[in-house]
């Protein structure tokens, strides 16, 4: 898996092969294939391996001095800086290949597992703005993700500069777009700047 994370990272999804692999890490070419059972599921361990990531990621960057407004802006804007660092990964992530749930177990735990990262940090925010309230901390997680989630894939594809647009960063795009994020989500809640 190891392997076939490197090679998804050197030459790209369509390239990508159980043979390529195998012959790298010096197994025979029906070795893959018997743990994973074909390429699309070397992928999907690849893709949940890459949730897995990202959500060590994240951790790796929060700080026990942070306040719960912090906490929660540092998952979001490291889900943008994570994308950047594995753009392959990230696209793979979200490939349309894996919207059967029931074949990849694995991948929908890791994922729903990061999601589940950034619900508890909205409901710790909410939490500390004495407005605590689980079904909110959800939606607040989600249209977030959601926000960012644009943001990275528009970083990633190089789209962040619409024609005629002034131009701006990856960095401040997502800065401007947590701005919008939090004052739409203290407008909502009646939460005080």
């Amino acid at each position: 898996m190891r392997c076939g994370k490197q090679q998804l990272s050197e030459v790209g999804l369509a390239e990508l092969s159980l043979r390529r692999i195998a012959s790298s890490v010096g197994v025979s070419q029906v070795a893959p294939k018997h743990h994973f059972g074909n390429k699309e599921g070397l992928l999907a361990a690849i893709a949940a391996s890459g949730f897995r990531d990202l959500t060590e990621f994240r951790f790796a960057r929060l700080r026990p001095s942070m306040s719960a407004e912090q906490r929660l802006r540092s998952l979001l804007s490291n889900y943008v800086a994570f994308a950047t660092l594995h753009p392959t990964l990230f696209h793979l992530m979200f490939s349309p290949q894996f919207r059967s749930t029931q074949v990849h177990a694995e991948l929908d735990d890791a994922a729903s597992q990061c999601y589940h990262t950034l619900v508890r940090a909205a409901s710790d925010y909410l939490a500390a703005q004495g407005k605590a309230d689980e079904a909110n901390a959800f939606s607040i997680a989600r249209v977030a993700w959601m926000c960012m989630h644009g943001v990275a894939t528009l970083t990633v594809d190089y789209r962040i500069n619409p024609l005629g647009a002034p131009k701006v960063t990856s960095e401040q795009l997502a800065s401007q777009t947590l701005d919008v994020i939090f004052a739409g989500i203290r407008g909502l809640n009646g939460i005080q700047p």
